[in-house]
């Protein structure tokens, strides 16, 4: 069973983490780890590159095109998905350490001030945003980014950092299978459906599926268009990064070891 998801104009939906960067930088005073900010921008225009260069290096080439022909591969299909897969697996390995190292940026600063100010219900929230999709990552086969398919289908996969539209939970005890259910609130009332584990997994998963058919190989066009239009917000939003960050610099000492890294909080 496949269930379809209604996405944004983005892709991967990633501004969420250059924005929090932003506001933290734009606010920040003292920092544990006073060159943290700096590894975070290195990190950004890493994904920034790779993500520029998955979109414009195969992704959109003509399976006509000659250097795709005869090759070790297999079908010219086969070569083009192979080198498209490889640019946005090195795209994902880049994604996934820029949420490791912002998480840490917010983590200690902004949710330290939630913490402070007893608003634990927000600062969890915030913080799942980076720590459940980390933990996917960790999972075998997921990523964020995209991947083609045998099938003439590309798979999209974005980060959902909104709130869970369907109210889904599980029951687990020592002597009985873990049951999976809706809940379905109605005139007050709540009540429960058995689902599948395959339906709670979906509503609850952090890094979302979007299957696209490229049979019609326009559509590789507007996803180039999403992913385009994409990063051009994310280079915005780093270039404020980067004065937030040159601000920063003039105040603290960006020199100071790493001492503190792989104290505390960390994924």
């Amino acid at each position: 069973m496949r269930w379809s998801l209604a996405t944004s104009d983005e892709m991967l939906n990633l501004r969420f983490v250059y924005e929090d960067a932003v506001r933290v930088m734009e606010s920040a005073n003292n920092l544990r780890v006073p060159p943290l900010p700096a590894a975070v921008f290195m990190l950004q225009a890493d994904v920034i590159n790779g993500y520029r260069h998955a979109l414009t290096h195969y992704l959109t080439i003509p399976l006509s095109s000659s250097f795709l022909m005869n090759s070790s591969l297999g079908t010219p299909y086969e070569k083009w998905a192979h080198f498209t897969n490889e640019d946005f697996c090195e795209l994902s390995f880049s994604i996934h350490n820029l949420l490791r190292y912002t998480s840490r940026l917010f983590h200690e600063t902004e949710a330290v001030s939630l913490r402070n100010q007893n608003r634990f219900e927000e600062m969890t929230a915030r913080s799942n945003a980076y720590t459940s999709p980390i933990v996917e990552i960790r999972a075998p086969g997921r990523s964020v980014g995209l991947f083609v398919r045998s099938d003439q289908h590309v798979s999209i996969y974005s980060i959902h950092s909104g709130p869970i539209a369907v109210k889904v939970g599980m029951r687990r005890s020592a002597d009985s299978a873990t049951t999976y259910f809706r809940i379905v609130e109605h005139q007050g009332k709540s009540t429960e459906s058995v689902i599948t584990k395959e339906e709670y997994m979906f509503h609850t998963a952090t890094i979302r599926e979007e299957r696209i058919c490229i049979r019609d190989r326009g559509a590789l066009s507007e996803i180039r268009r999403r992913g385009e239009n994409e990063l051009a917000e994310l280079a915005t939003l780093h270039d404020r990064f980067s004065k937030a960050c040159r601000d920063h610099a003039q105040r603290s000492d960006i020199f100071a070891a790493f001492t503190n890294l792989n104290e505390g909080y960390w994924i």
